[in-house]
């Protein structure tokens, strides 16, 4: 539950502070979503989604859990994302190994890398990262999906609410409007933090909406997203192989009206081989229906969209309308 340790280094929960702000990427995090089991070796580790927080209930100590203070933004941050936790049966059931070297916490402050197309595109960079292929957390991570070759998919959606503008004359770009991208947050993250102020850092949204692919056999490893599988609000990532091996990511957008995405790779996959590559380099189509319950797959490409393959991919959304 909320509050219960991953390390043996984080206090017993508080329920009259909301748990300590220090440790707060060092415990479970808050409202799960999304959840596999991996086998490794003779271990067992689930890795499972933290999709949102409660802040009334977080910040105690606040005036409708509004919060006062950069620390405070921290502790909300640090709640969500991602829980990977060895976890073994003993006398008393199934339980959290605490200290295993599999344990780990991914959060909105977690180093990420951007992979595949749009990677390193201009509405990729921002003033702390001018490659545009490195960004830090993963947001709002609903449904998630399992690769064969061993990795979890956790998914982004409702990343919109985590920005806003201190300028109340911003005006919104019209992609921000199509995500639903507004100048007041969910979480006030932009008063105290101005990675997530829209009007002093306009790109950085645009650098949430993806599959994020984790290791959990790696603790070190980091955590990629893989912008080729589209940008918008990612309920799941069903993975499946195709007859002739390639690999098939079945997606959907998680609000009214939009659409239902699947993914298929260039490459083939190998049972037991690596899936380098196989989620960066492939076409992604949208689903339409039609009045007599038929459907077919359109491609998602510069020659059907009329846009490069980078701006498609981040402006997923616009392009599939």
């Amino acid at each position: 539950k909320w509050g219960d340790k991953l390390f043996s280094d984080a206090p017993d929960f508080d329920h009259a502070t909301g748990g300590d702000a220090a440790t707060a990427d060092r415990v479970f995090g808050e409202n799960t979503d999304g959840m596999e089991l991996f086998v490794i070796g003779d271990r067992q580790v689930i890795a499972v989604n933290h999709e949102y927080v409660n802040p009334k209930i977080n910040l105690p100590h606040t005036e409708d859990g509004k919060p006062q203070n950069a620390g405070d933004v921290k502790k909300l941050q640090n709640l969500q994302g991602v829980a990977v936790m060895e976890v073994e049966e003993g006398d008393n059931g199934w339980q959290v190994v605490v200290d295993s070297p599999f344990n780990r916490r991914i959060t909105h402050n977690t180093p990420m890398r951007l992979s595949g197309p749009a990677a390193g595109h201009e509405l990729l960079k921002t003033a702390a990262d001018p490659s545009g292929a490195a960004s830090l957390g993963t947001f709002n991570n609903c449904g998630a999906g399992k690769t064969p070759w061993g990795t979890y998919l956790t998914c982004e959606e409702n990343f919109n609410g985590y920005f806003g503008s201190t300028d109340e004359g911003f005006a919104l770009p019209d992609d921000f409007k199509r995500y639903g991208i507004a100048l007041e947050s969910r979480y006030d993250y932009e008063k105290f933090d101005e990675r997530f102020d829209i009007s002093k850092n306009v790109n950085e949204p645009r650098r949430a909406g993806y599959i994020v692919e984790i290791d959990p056999s790696d603790p070190a490893s980091t955590p990629v997203k893989r912008t080729a599988l589209g940008r918008f609000k990612h309920e799941n990532a069903e993975v499946v192989l195709s007859r002739d091996g390639r690999v098939v990511v079945y997606m959907g957008d998680d609000e009214r009206g939009e659409f239902l995405y699947k993914y298929v790779s260039n490459g083939t996959y190998t049972p037991g081989g690596s899936g380098d590559g196989l989620l960066d380099d492939g076409t992604l189509y949208v689903a339409r229906f039609n009045d007599d319950q038929s459907g077919e797959w359109l491609p998602l490409t510069p020659e059907t969209t009329g846009m490069e393959l980078a701006e498609m991919l981040v402006f997923t959304r616009m392009a599939a309308s």
